[in-house]
């Protein structure tokens, strides 16, 4: 009987906090929805976003952060996975202080990352800070603690001192075993980690006011001065977006999994070479 009510008390606290988190998630997208897509008359309307999206900044703006998105995500794996599987492979007893370095962006603020570049790069490369893609290497100390976590737990996933001893005694070097046995395995932990610094670059708004670059997420909060349910819908559509893509992502990687996992450890697998 102990036992039972001690279950039942469980499951309803994991539901009192779904529904609060639930709530606290959606109450504030789904006010944003019906305010950006009312127009003043009470009615359903587009007319506000279609003109947003027709303006030449808008797509200006979101070319430069997808590109900036794009350059940021490759950034964080060529420095990220070579670390790792370094790491992993000849010092793992180095991980615990790594994982702890990786978190230090988090405690970092903004103005604090401009300021520090700005001191060192004006008198030596005045132009790195002028350039929009001077935000990259922002985004990617920003985004670090992100990749990292997801690409870790990839490789604590697999077997990696005996897949890179199986690659070597058939003759593969260190940097062919990386492009054909380790990142094929990796597949789902970059995907993942690749889609939360996307989503964190589309996002990120207080680097690029404080370094005067014109990337999406200004736009947006500019358009929220002049047209406020613009600006809204927008935000809507951005974040459900993106939610989508992260969501048909994962359902992806699961089905893959399940799939592997249906044909069975026996049975060769393209992956693993």
């Amino acid at each position: 009987m102990n036992a039972f009510t001690t279950a039942v008390t469980r499951n309803g606290v994991q539901v009192v906090v779904l529904l609060i988190t639930a709530v606290a998630l959606f109450v504030p997208l789904i006010g944003a929805a019906v305010f950006g897509f009312r127009d003043t008359d009470g009615s359903f309307s587009v007319a506000q976003v279609t003109q947003a999206v027709g303006e030449r900044a808008f797509m200006e703006q979101l070319v430069l952060t997808l590109t900036l998105a794009v350059l940021t995500t490759l950034g964080l794996y060529v420095l990220i996975i070579p670390t790792l599987v370094w790491l992993h492979l000849r010092l793992p007893q180095a991980l615990p202080l790594a994982e702890g370095l990786s978190v230090v962006p988090y405690v970092v603020p903004a103005v604090a990352l401009v300021n520090g570049a700005n001191l060192t790069f004006r008198p030596i490369f005045p132009a790195f800070l002028t350039s929009e893609y001077s935000l990259v290497p922002f985004y990617v100390i920003l985004a670090m603690p992100l990749v990292y976590r997801s690409v870790d737990a990839g490789l604590r996933s697999m077997d990696l001192a005996t897949l890179y001893q199986a690659s070597t005694s058939l003759g593969a070097g260190p940097l062919r075993t990386l492009l054909t046995v380790v990142l094929p395995n990796l597949r789902s932990a970059l995907v993942t980690g690749g889609l939360l610094a996307f989503t964190l670059v589309l996002g990120e708004f207080a680097l690029a006011q404080l370094l005067l670059q014109n990337t999406f997420p200004v736009f947006l909060q500019g358009l929220g001065n002049n047209a406020p349910r613009a600006a809204a819908a927008m935000a809507f559509i951005v974040i459900v977006g993106t939610w989508a893509l992260l969501s048909l992502f994962t359902g992806a990687g699961h089905r893959r999994s399940s799939v592997a996992n249906a044909i069975g450890p026996g049975t060769p697998q393209k992956e693993v070479k």
